[in-house]
């Protein structure tokens, strides 16, 4: 399902690492350590679940799995195409059952696909709860746990940077570059390289360039940045401020496109 992957053997090593790390952190019991109670979720990426769950941090995992929360919370993809999909939308087979699929990076839906859900930062989290439950999207407990599905629910109704500003017509944001280059040549570089030519995970048709992506796609740059990425060793910037934020991708869009 991913597109490309790191290069680098010691990242790889990394995460063989960490995931044994959070397996033997998680063994003794569901609720032991970890803070995770019975039926709740095994969060490799943040290795674990914190016993207390700050606001920010439920939010850019409820970010994750709104991203594809097959990743996040490590679940087989359904056999089948979501029943309520659109035929003849983009996506095929399990990815349309991605909420982002349907919803778009913008939250302001996808052509041919579904509608958006900007309206829904109006709602009350148990309201979008049962709209995740219900017939026509028909996440199940099995596939989205009841802990999971609130944080999902919480980043729909808080989470969504929708006021962002990205110019629609060509993608492009104005930030601070000295503050987004001296964020990206101390954190991001380190797994992506100073070029940004070093990825770790990519959707599918992206070019394996942090620049290309930045430009071509900067709502979804801004979405993982914001949240981190699913099934990666990527840090969410959410305990930052949006202008943070914009500032770093701002910077990703001076870096080599091809």
């Amino acid at each position: 399902m991913m597109a490309w992957k790191a290069m680098t053997p010691r990242i790889g090593l990394l995460r063989l690492l960490t995931l044994a790390a959070a397996l033997a952190l998680a063994s003794p019991s569901p609720g032991q350590a970890q803070g995770v109670t019975e039926g709740d979720l095994e969060q490799f990426y943040s290795y674990g679940t914190p016993q207390q769950p700050s606001e920010t941090w439920r939010l850019a995992f409820g970010g994750r799995i709104y991203d594809h929360w097959m990743e996040t919370l490590h679940r087989d993809a359904p056999d089948a195409e979501h029943p309520g999909y659109p035929r003849g939308g983009p996506a095929e087979d399990g990815a349309t059952w991605r909420c982002v699929s349907c919803h778009g990076w913008n939250h302001d839906g996808v052509a041919g696909a579904g509608g958006g859900i900007r309206q829904m930062a109006s709602a009350t989290p148990e309201a979008i709860v049962a709209v995740i439950r219900d017939g026509r999207h028909g996440y199940t407990p099995d596939m989205i746990p009841d802990a999971a599905a609130e944080a999902l629910a919480l980043y729909v109704a808080k989470g969504q940077d929708n006021a962002a500003p990205v110019d629609e017509a060509t993608g492009a944001v104005e930030g601070n570059l000295d503050h987004g280059r001296a964020i990206y040549q101390n954190l991001c570089a380190i797994c992506h390289q100073f070029d940004g030519r070093a990825q770790i995970v990519g959707e599918p048709g992206d070019e394996p360039i942090l620049g290309w992506v930045a430009a071509n796609k900067p709502w979804q740059a801004l979405h993982k940045i914001r949240n981190g990425q699913p099934g990666a060793d990527m840090p969410a910037m959410r305990a930052f401020d949006l202008a943070t934020a914009i500032d770093l991708l701002a910077y990703l869009q001076t870096l080599p496109r091809e």
